[in-house]
C-alpha cells in the first residue's frame, strides 16, 4: 500500500521546527511525520505508516488510537522529548522526538532505529577502537625505562596503575605471532582482557603489589593457541621496585622449561577459564535480562502514571468537584498532579536509561532556578524531618544559576537529603548550600548525623549496595540511592566529595561543571 504524502505540510513548519528538524533529526529511513493539536488530534501527517502502525491513521482522530505508546507524552512535559530504541512492534524499534512549536502544535517525528542498533553502532565502537589503539601505539613507542628493552629478550613489561597496566617498550615477536591485540579503556591497558588468565594472577599478586618492600611472584602456566596445531605457554612474574608495580610476560618455548607436571597445570587453569568463560556468558545473559525488565516496568509504568494525572486533572478542572473540597485537599491535589508529572517525566529517563550500553542516553538541559530545586526536596522530605523534628536550612547566593537536567538533579538532591534524614539523629539539622567558591559553583549538603568512617566514604558511590545500614528510626533503605545520584551526576559531568567521621556528620559537596 502506498503512503500517503502531503507537500502541504512543509508549508505548516514553524521556523523553530524546520531549525529542530535539521539539528536534532538524523537522516534515518523510514521518517514519518505527524502534526497535532494540544490534545492529540491529527492535524495531518505523511510517511511510510506501515513500519509503525497495522491502519492508516486518519486527519481528526488521536494519534494515541495509532500509537498507545504515546500516552500522556501529547503534549510533551519536557520540551523536546526524545526517546531511542522503542520497542514499536515485534520487528521495529523507533526513535521518537516530540516537539512543541510556538504556535502550540505538536510535531511527532518516528525514525527507524532497528539496522542503527544491529550495524551502526558496531561500527562506531570499532572506530573508537582503533583510534584510541592508534593513539596508545604512538605513546607506547616513545615509552621509556629500565624495561622497556626487554622485548629483545622475548618478555612482553607492563606497568601497573591503579587496576590498569602500561605498556613498556615494544611488543615481543611472539605476541605478534599470536595474533593478539591489546584492548584499551581510555588511555589505560585492560590486560585481562587479552589475558584471561591475568585477572586471577593479578589477585595472587595484590599483597605484592600493595606492600612497602621490592619483591617478585611468580605465576602458574596457561596456554595460548598458535594456530590449529600449535600452543604457546606462557608465565607471568609479578616485580615490586622502589614503589613501583611490574607485570612481566614470558613465554616457555623450549623443552627444558616445560615438564609434564607444568603442562598439566596449564591444561588445569585452561579448564578453568573455559569454565569463566561459561560463566561469563551466563551472566551477560542475566545482565540482558535485567535490562529488558528495566525497559518493561518503566514502559508498562506509565499507563497507571498517566491514569493518575488524568484523574487529577479531572478534578482539579471541575468546577463542582473543586466546590466540595478545602483548600488543603485542592493543595493536596495540586501536588498529587505536580508529582506524577515529575515521576512520569522520571520515568521516561529511566526507560531512556536502561539503553546506557548503545550509548543512547542524553540529558535534558534548561535553566534551572535552585530555589525550586531546594522546594521540591523540602516538601519531599516535609513529612520525614517532622517526625524526627529535623529543621533544614536553605542558603542560595545571589545570582547563583544552573543550565541541568531539572527532574534529575531534583532527584540527586532529594537522594542525598534523604540519605541525610535517614542518618540525623532527632532534632538534628541538614543545610543545604548553592554557592560558588573561586569562580567553582557548587552545590554542598551537610548534616547532624551519624557520620561514617574513612572505608565507608570510600565505597559509598561504587556501584548499587546491597547490604544497607539501618537509620536513626529504624529506616530501612534500597541500597540504590547514592548509585543513581553517582549516575545523574556522571551524567551532566558533575563531580561529587564526601567529608564524615563518626559522630561528627556528613558533608556532600556536587561541584558544577557549566560547560560540559
Amino acid at each position: 500500500m502506498k503512503s500517503n504524502y502531503s507537500p502541504n505540510i512543509i508549508k505548516e513548519f514553524s521556523e523553530s521546527t524546520i531549525k529542530y528538524i535539521l539539528s536534532e533529526i538524523p537522516p534515518y529511513v523510514g521518517l514519518v511525520v505527524f502534526q497535532t493539536d494540544s490534545d492529540g488530534e491529527i492535524l495531518q501527517w505523511f510517511g511510510p505508516w506501515e513500519k509503525y502502525f497495522t491502519e492508516i491513521p486518519v486527519k481528526g482522530k488521536n494519534i494515541e488510537d495509532y500509537a498507545p505508546f504515546l500516552f500522556g507524552m501529547i503534549p510533551p512535559l519536557i520540551n523536546p522529548m526524545v526517546i531511542s530504541h522503542l520497542r514499536i512492534n515485534n520487528t521495529t524499534y523507533a526513535e521518537v522526538h516530540i516537539f512543541l512549536d510556538e504556535n502550540d502544535k505538536n510535531w511527532i517525528f518516528l525514525l527507524d532505529q532497528t539496522r542503527e542498533v544491529e550495524i551502526i553502532h558496531p561500527i562506531f565502537q570499532l572506530y573508537n577502537e582503533d583510534k584510541l589503539k592508534s593513539i596508545q601505539d604512538r605513546k607506547e613507542s616513545s615509552a621509556k625505562g629500565t624495561l622497556s628493552a626487554l622485548y629483545l629478550l622475548d618478555y612482553m613489561s607492563f606497568e601497573k596503575d591503579g587496576e590498569h597496566f602500561r605498556l613498556l617498550g615494544s611488543r615481543p615477536q611472539w605476541f605478534e605471532e599470536l595474533n593478539l591485540k591489546l584492548h584499551y579503556d581510555g588511555k589505560k591497558i585492560l590486560l585481562w582482557e587479552t589475558f584471561p588468565y591475568i585477572e586471577v594472577f593479578q589477585l595472587e599478586a595484590h599483597e605484592l603489589w600493595n606492600s612497602n618492600q621490592d619483591g617478585k611472584l611468580i605465576s602458574g602456566i596457561w596456554e595460548e593457541k598458535k594456530d590449529a596445531f600449535e600452543v604457546i605457554y606462557l608465565q607471568a612474574l609479578a616485580l615490586r621496585h622502589e614503589n613501583r608495580n611490574y607485570l612481566l610476560i614470558k613465554p616457555l618455548n623450549k623443552q627444558s622449561d616445560l615438564n609434564q607436571e607444568f603442562i598439566q597445570k596449564a591444561r588445569d587453569q585452561r579448564l578453568t577459564l573455559d569454565q569463566l568463560a561459561s560463566t561469563e556468558k551466563k551472566l551477560k545473559q542475566l545482565l540482558s535480562f535485567k535490562d529488558q525488565f528495566v525497559s518493561i516496568i518503566s514502559h508498562d509504568l506509565r499507563s497507571p502514571i498517566g491514569a493518575v494525572i488524568g484523574l487529577a486533572n479531572l478534578l482539579l478542572t471541575d468546577e463542582k468537584a473543586n466546590h466540595q473540597l478545602n483548600s488543603t485537599q485542592l493543595e493536596l491535589l495540586t501536588d498529587i498532579k505536580n508529582e506524577m508529572l515529575r515521576l512520569l517525566d522520571y520515568n521516561d529517563k529511566l526507560y531512556q536509561w536502561s539503553n546506557l550500553e548503545l550509548g543512547n542516553y542524553k540529558i535534558s538541559r534548561k535553566n534551572v532556578i535552585p530555589l525550586d530545586l531546594a522546594n521540591f526536596v523540602k516538601k519531599m522530605q516535609e513529612a520525614k524531618m517532622k517526625e524526627k523534628q529535623i529543621s533544614l536550612n536553605i542558603h542560595i547566593e545571589q545570582d547563583f544559576w544552573l543550565f541541568a537536567d531539572e527532574t534529575l538533579l531534583g532527584q540527586a538532591l532529594n537522594n542525598l537529603v534523604g540519605n541525610s534524614v535517614k542518618f540525623t539523629p532527632q532534632g538534628g539539622k541538614i543545610s543545604i548550600k548553592f554557592e560558588s567558591e573561586d569562580d567553582q559553583k557548587r552545590i554542598v549538603i551537610s548534616d547532624s548525623g551519624l557520620g561514617m568512617d574513612e572505608d565507608t566514604c570510600n565505597k559509598l558511590f561504587i556501584g548499587f549496595m546491597r547490604k544497607t545500614t539501618m537509620g536513626t528510626f529504624g529506616e530501612k533503605g534500597t541500597g540504590l540511592g547514592l548509585g543513581i545520584v553517582k549516575k545523574i551526576l556522571d551524567a551532566h559531568s558533575y563531580s561529587i566529595h564526601v567529608q564524615s567521621q563518626p559522630g561528627k556528620g556528613s558533608t556532600f559537596t556536587i561541584g558544577i561543571n557549566e560547560y560540559p
